[in-house]
């Protein structure tokens, strides 16, 4: 594989998911501590950017007031987070884990937000890949059976090469 054209997307690294004050972390705290989901994800992310290769942000939609009133064929993840108001915007919880940050310099970029579970599905991460002619993706993120597996899914139609960690 050939660093050049090779990016990595990292999904969802939101307080929410990852803090253990966040309001999904409960949900996902055993996995997180037995699997050292954490450490892993960061050294990642310290190795991405030895070698100059840009993360790409794909990121759950941010909760505000009135965004699902309407709606009719809502996801279960969909009606959690209208109840919950789970990656409020503006909220600490929105926020990004600390030393999970994007970073310009390294030429990171975050993508518009995904609504459900695909960072591919109704974004700009197709069209930001493209732009720098990528082929080549590194997914990391959470959670492995929701949204890192359905941008998978979704990216191997694309015609991308995955590598899943």
């Amino acid at each position: 594989m050939s660093l050049n054209n090779t990016a990595v997307i990292l999904i969802d690294p939101y307080n929410d998911f990852l803090h253990p004050e966040g309001k999904l972390n409960s949900l996902l705290a055993e996995s997180l501590k037995e699997t050292d989901t954490i450490t892993h994800i960061k050294q990642a992310v310290a190795a991405a950017r030895a070698h100059k290769l840009p993360i790409y942000y794909g990121l759950h939609h941010q909760y505000q007031l009135g965004d699902f009133e309407g709606w009719l064929h809502m996801t279960a993840a969909n009606g959690s987070q209208k109840v919950n108001k789970v990656f409020e915007e503006g909220s600490w919880g929105a926020q990004f884990f600390e030393g999970l940050e994007p970073d310009i310099s390294n030429g990171d970029v975050v993508v518009s937000k995904h609504w459900n579970s695909s960072s591919f599905q109704n974004t700009d991460l197709d069209f930001q890949l493209h732009q720098r002619e990528v082929t080549n993706i590194v997914l990391m993120g959470l959670t492995a059976n929701a949204c890192v597996e359905a941008t998978a899914r979704y990216a191997y139609e694309l015609g991308y090469h995955i590598t899943l960690l």
